[in-house]
């Protein structure tokens, strides 16, 4: 499995649109604070609340389907419980 630096996947996490202004897709699997492992195969970036997302060290993800409709709700999550991105290992 290929690997990716954390501040790298960050900083990708952090473009929300690609140059045609839609949103940019992608996989993420993550640890919740309970302690219940998610894998989330196509999601976007987004907001989760009204605090400071960066401050706190979390990062909205929204899942949605093919075409980037929103299914579910918005998960905050964690950026040092963050296992997988886009199919890559995320290591410090």
């Amino acid at each position: 499995m290929k690997t990716i630096r954390r501040n790298l996947m960050l900083s990708d996490l952090d473009i929300r649109t690609d140059e045609r202004g839609r949103r940019r897709i992608f996989s993420v699997k993550f640890v919740s604070k309970e302690g219940k492992l998610y894998f989330i195969p196509q999601a976007y970036a987004c907001g989760a609340g009204r605090m400071n997302m960066k401050e706190h060290q979390l990062r909205g993800v929204q899942p949605c389907d093919c075409k980037g409709n929103p299914e579910g709700h918005p998960y905050p999550v964690d950026i040092d419980l963050i296992l997988e991105y886009n199919r890559m290992k995320v290591i410090l």
